[in-house]
């Protein structure tokens, strides 16, 4: 049975604005997925056996460089869709976390928002493997790309220092972290008669890692809330002694002008997962009860 609500209104109703894609920066949920990516990578493979990439737009005539801003959804098809491949032809499993990066004084002196690629993969099945993508390679890689997008019409352009590879030596998902936040700031200073080259997307995963994430999602029960709530004011004192690696409160300012906590926002030790009632997610930001 099907039912059917009529609606009396004396004024039009206004349909929702819709943000254009790439018109803000990177949003608080998507930089949690990419994060929660990087993990999955992390704890899977360890971090010695992960590459940290970047990839870089060489400078190129104007003419060149509009060309591929233009074109910066189909770059980075391309990269995915490449580096995926590369994996596989190695035996790994080809799965990519990647942000997009708005760099900061090139795009001021140019005048036109200028990103670049931050990606992280595995890179080698164990520390006595060879890597499945040499630095040379990935050279040849991203120049292949780049050329690929401007077409066969203008000259090969070479590119000996527009790409770079390293293996992880701290945290990968602290590299990310780093990045997503660098660049985002630019993009409110970007000129309007610009803005249309800013790219549609932030950020990109495979498929079986964006899958991960949302199967491990796990909300907090009541209980864990309570156990947060009754012991957060002293970890905050002493945060290298809690359970937390970070942690801190948001507040809102009522109408009388006091300060009043809504949520917090932290990210659990490894070793103290276990004593919560339940699993989440690293990173998470729990609403406080109303």
């Amino acid at each position: 049975m099907s039912l059917s609500l009529s609606v009396k209104a004396h004024k039009k109703v206004k349909a929702r604005p819709i943000r254009e894609r790439g018109t803000k920066p990177q949003t608080a949920y998507s930089k949690n997925i990419v994060r929660n990516c990087v993990y999955r990578l992390e704890s899977r493979y360890g971090k010695h056996n992960l590459a940290f990439a970047t990839y870089t737009l060489p400078e190129l005539p104007e003419f060149y460089l509009k060309h591929l801003l233009e074109r910066w959804g189909e770059v980075v098809r391309q990269f995915k869709q490449t580096i995926e491949r590369e994996l596989t032809k190695a035996g790994l499993k080809p799965e990519v976390v990647y942000v997009t990066e708005i760099q900061m004084k090139r795009s001021v002196n140019s005048g036109y928002p200028i990103p670049h690629i931050h990606a992280v993969f595995q890179s080698r099945k164990d520390r006595h493997s060879p890597y499945a993508i040499s630095k040379e390679r990935n050279t040849l890689i991203w120049e292949r790309i780049v050329n690929n997008v401007l077409g066969e019409q203008i000259e090969h352009i070479s590119m000996p220092t527009a790409a770079e590879i390293k293996t992880v030596r701290k945290s990968a998902e602290g590299y990310v972290s780093k990045y997503m936040s660098k660049g985002s700031d630019i993009v409110d200073k970007i000129d309007d008669c610009y803005r249309d080259l800013l790219p549609k997307s932030w950020w990109g995963a495979t498929l079986s890692l964006r899958r991960w994430v949302n199967a491990n999602k796990k909300r907090f029960t009541e209980k864990t809330q309570e156990y947060i709530r009754a012991n957060y004011k002293r970890w905050l004192k002493d945060i290298e002694n809690s359970p937390f690696e970070y942690l801190y409160v948001v507040e809102f300012q009522n109408i009388h002008g006091e300060m009043v906590p809504i949520c917090l926002v932290g990210k659990i030790r490894k070793y103290h997962l276990h004593k919560f009632p339940a699993e989440f997610l690293k990173d998470k930001a729990m609403a406080w009860a109303s």
